[in-house]
């Protein structure tokens, strides 16, 4: 792992039951942020992770602290100007926060960098650039023969994302309870209040708030209709300062995704974004996410892993109360530190009945025609990619029981692997991705070993195995 940081060793205590004011779920930047905002407020408060604090989507982000976010202004339509006041919003709260609580995370001011090397995009840059400056923003010409247009902004940041969380975390000792390596496997409604079953026992809560990274129930508010995944690939190696100016980050906003920045001697290259269900297998992606960067930065790669972002159809976070006592935050479009601190804001706010300026743009129950038309083509996407799936492998092959696929594989060593094909999620079917060798389901992103072991959610639990 890249982003490493020391947390406070936090003791679950084991409980039959337990009576709690608020639960939050998920213990990445929107959990932490939202417990943050909420430590002082005499609520009695959990916070529970299925793993360890920090370690999920938040350890994988390139941690870019910015409002230059590929050409969404001129995407947003009328809502544009305030999505922009929310980011800028967000970076003066990190910037408080880190003073204010003398965290050391590596906090440095940079300029970043929106930029397009195809020429079709000239258009959209410069439209980008007109909106962000009708809306208050100086902006600088960057000049660079490897780009068809760029230009720049000099009041973003760039930080060491765990150490962030980690100093956040610090100042939630005797706060509250935080339970760790502790999976939420139920919250079933009861009257007003939940009830969460864990392995540590079972709690009743009267609010609860969502913060993993996606929401693993259809309803209320069937987030999987609203949403699609988007997966891109991440590659970090060593460079000789000396020779590279490393006080920026930058973003560019065609087709095939160029995402960069600097973290002391180390550069940092995002590419080869897809959305999930238009691949089956993911190697091809993998392998040249690698060749670009060593195109690119002539240096070896000393670190690589996947991001798996989820995009509303209006590509808008949802951010906000679902039920009368659950709220969520979640798809936040690959800018995760922003709008995860933001989420964090809005949903204590909401929490504590107080009013906030953003919580209408946000609101996760909105309804729009884009949210819903958008779903019909991302079915589209995976029946084509799990036909392709079944179509083209010889290994594993397929047997259907009583209505029910199951799968076989059999590895390099000769053993033989069989698990039911339907993710415990949502009953999708899952396809084989054989540069990892795991199953994957194209619909969410969750994601199996050979023999059925969950990986990755927002699935829950193993795999059926056998036949």
């Amino acid at each position: 792992m890249f982003w490493n940081a020391k947390f406070p060793n936090f003791s679950n205590s084991i409980h039959r039951e337990e009576l709690l004011d608020v639960a939050i779920i998920g213990g990445g930047i929107t959990g932490l942020s939202t417990a943050y905002y909420l430590k002082d407020s005499n609520l009695k408060i959990g916070l529970f992770d299925k793993g360890k604090l920090g370690m999920g989507v938040t350890s994988k982000t390139t941690a870019k602290i910015t409002y230059l976010q590929g050409d969404i202004y001129q995407r947003l339509g009328k809502k544009a100007k305030k999505y922009y006041d929310s980011q800028k919003d967000a970076i003066s709260e990190i910037v408080r926060i880190v003073k204010q609580e003398n965290i050391s995370c590596d906090l440095e001011k940079v300029s970043s960098i929106l930029f397009t090397i195809d020429e079709n995009n000239v258009d959209k840059i410069d439209k980008e650039r007109s909106l962000i400056e009708e809306f208050g923003c100086k902006t600088f010409d960057v000049v660079d023969k490897r780009v068809q247009s760029a230009f720049s902004v000099d009041d973003t940041y760039v930080f060491h994302p765990l150490k962030f969380l980690a100093g956040i975390s610090k100042t939630l000792v005797d706060k509250m309870s935080i339970y760790e390596d502790c999976l939420v496997e139920n919250i079933k409604k009861c009257n007003d209040w939940y009830l969460l079953s864990t392995k540590n026992g079972c709690f009743k809560v009267r609010d609860v708030i969502i913060c993993c990274h996606y929401p693993f129930f259809l309803y209320p508010n069937y987030f999987p209709l609203k949403t699609y995944i988007q997966r891109e690939y991440v590659n970090v190696g060593k460079i000789d300062v000396k020779d590279v100016s490393v006080n920026y980050s930058a973003v560019n906003i065609d087709k095939d995704l160029h995402s960069i920045r600097y973290y002391k001697d180390y550069v940092i290259y995002g590419s080869n974004k897809h959305r999930l269900t238009n691949e089956i297998d993911y190697g091809r992606n993998h392998r040249k996410s690698i060749e670009d960067f060593k195109h690119y930065f002539k240096v070896p790669v000393l670190y690589t892993w996947m991001n798996q972002d989820i995009i509303s159809h209006d590509l808008l976070p949802f951010i906000g109360r679902i039920d009368n006592h659950l709220f969520v935050g979640c798809a936040y479009r690959a800018w995760g530190m922003t709008n995860g601190v933001l989420a964090g804001k809005i949903l204590s706010d909401l929490v504590l009945h107080r009013k906030n300026k953003y919580s209408s743009l946000f609101d996760p129950r909105r309804a729009s025609l884009k949210l819903y038309t958008n779903s019909f083509l991302g079915t589209f996407h995976y029946m084509k990619v799990y036909a392709e799936a079944l179509w083209k492998k010889n290994n594993p092959s397929y047997i259907r029981i009583k209505g029910v696929l199951y799968a076989i594989y059999k590895d390099k060593e000769g053993e033989f692997h069989k698990i039911c094909l339907l993710c415990p999620h949502m009953k999708c079917n899952l396809v084989f991705n054989s540069y990892d060798e795991t199953w994957d389901c194209p619909c969410h992103g969750s994601r199996f070993d050979l023999d059925g072991n969950l990986i990755e959610g927002p699935a829950k639990e193993n795999l059926k195995k056998g036949i």
